[in-house]
Formats: C-alpha cells, structure tokens, sequence
C-alpha cells in the first residue's frame, strides 16, 4: 500500500498545481475523494467493533472520530471551491523558486509531503487500536514506509531551497511554525524506527534491533506526533484565516495555483 499512497500523493501535488483547469479541478475532485474514503474508514470502525473493544478511557476513537469530521469539513470546502477552479485561468510557473512564489518542484514536494502525513497521523493511530492480525500489520508497514518517504521527500525539500530559495515567512509566527514542522518531520520518522525496532514490526522487511525500549520509545513517538499534528492544523489554519477572512488571496497563490 506504500506505493499507492506515494503514487497518489505525487499525482495529486502535480494536479493541484497543473497549469489546465481540468487536471486542477479533477484533483481536487480525487483529494476529497481520497479524504472521503479516509473518514468511511473510520466511520465503519464505529460500526464493526473496533472501537467498541477499546476501553471507555481511550480517547483514540474519539480522536479518529474527530479526524473524520475534520476530513469532511474539508471535503465540503474542496468541493464549493470546486468551480471556481474550474473557471480560473492561471498563468505558468517556473520549475525553480523565485522571490515572489514558490516554483514547481517546491509545490509538488510541499504538496506531496502534505498528502503523505495526512495519511500517516490517522493510520498510525488507527494502528494503535486495531488488535494483533494481519490487517494491522499491513497497515503498520504502510505507515512505516510513508515516514520513510517523508524523510526523502523533507531532504530533497531542504536541498531544493537551498539551491533556489523562495518567498520568505510572512511573519515571525510563520517561520516557527515552518521551523517545527520541518524538524518534526525529521524526529517523527526517527521514532517511529525506534518504536518498530522495539516492537519488533518489520522495516522495509527488516526487524532492526531494539534501540530503545519499548515504552519510552511508544511515548516519544505519539508525544512528537502530537506536536506535528498541531503544527499541521496550525499551519492549515493560518491559510485558512489568511485567504478566507484576511482575503489575502496571494499569500495561498504562492504555493497553489
């Protein structure tokens, strides 16, 4: 499943930032599709058991619950966006950054690498609710491996900035909050290799060594993926703020058609 997930991040960050509206619009049609079958999934886990077999002061079903009606608030705004995407002409964009607006190869990573953890933070909590069987470790490995790629994909990122930088942070807030999420998605990814090692889940088909034991190492993990899960929602609610109610249109344009 690794590679599906990869594939349709990629094929998403190209779609978005398409030049033709037809291929802008048709991923935005496949982003809320994609969000949909997020929140169906955790729907039908209200229903089958699986959430009912945890105990009453587990707050993980409740927190995927909430990651649902997060998905489907964005599915409706994706969708009442959806014409005027199809109706907007937009001009080309260079393949390196410029001061103004980031370029291509900025957005397909910056937009890839979004795609990725929004399917990694609820399938690695999902994970962590389902009981030992073979769909928990495929769904394990799955989430294993778009840590992985979110590594690769945070170090091409770092290089491409560094050999063309872009627009600079609005304000102070922005380059923390930038800051964070870049250095999260360096540690997450870290842990998450410790905490497989030390529960002995599988690498890429390796079983590691136990670096860390195991508690510390599960502790690590959820409070750093916490801390993204933060920097994330903030980060998507200063957009959101910033082209809804600030109406600062370009500030979004600098990274999406």
């Amino acid at each position: 499943m690794t590679v599906f997930y990869l594939v349709l991040a990629i094929a998403l960050a190209f779609g978005l930032n398409a030049r033709p509206r037809h291929w802008r619009a048709l991923a935005q049609v496949g982003a809320a599709a994609a969000l949909g079958m997020m929140a169906w999934s955790i729907w039908l886990a209200n229903g089958d058991g699986t959430f009912a077999a945890r105990p009453a002061d587990d707050v993980r079903p409740l927190l995927l619950n909430l990651m649902a009606g997060v998905a489907v608030l964005a599915i409706l705004m994706l969708l009442v966006l959806l014409p005027g995407q199809w109706s907007r002409e937009v001009e080309s964009v260079p393949t390196w950054n410029a001061r103004g607006r980031w370029g291509k190869l900025a957005r397909l990573l910056h937009w890839s690498s979004a795609v990725l953890m929004l399917v990694a933070l609820p399938m690695g909590l999902f994970v962590t609710v389902l009981a030992p069987s073979p769909d928990r470790a495929g769904f394990a490995a799955t989430h294993i491996g778009i840590g992985l790629f979110g590594v690769l994909l945070l170090l091409l990122r770092v290089l491409a900035q560094a050999a063309s930088p872009g627009p600079a942070s609005p304000n102070g807030a922005a380059w923390l909050n930038k800051a964070a999420l870049y250095l999260l998605l360096a540690l997450l990814p870290l842990s998450g290799l410790a905490l497989a090692s030390a529960a002995g889940w599988p690498v890429l088909g390796v079983v590691l060594p136990e670096a860390v034991p195991l508690p510390p190492a599960r502790s690590a993990h959820q409070w750093l993926s916490a801390l993204f899960a933060l920097a994330f929602a903030a980060h998507a609610g200063a957009v959101v703020w910033h082209h809804f109610v600030l109406r600062d249109r370009q500030l979004v344009r600098r990274m999406l058609r």
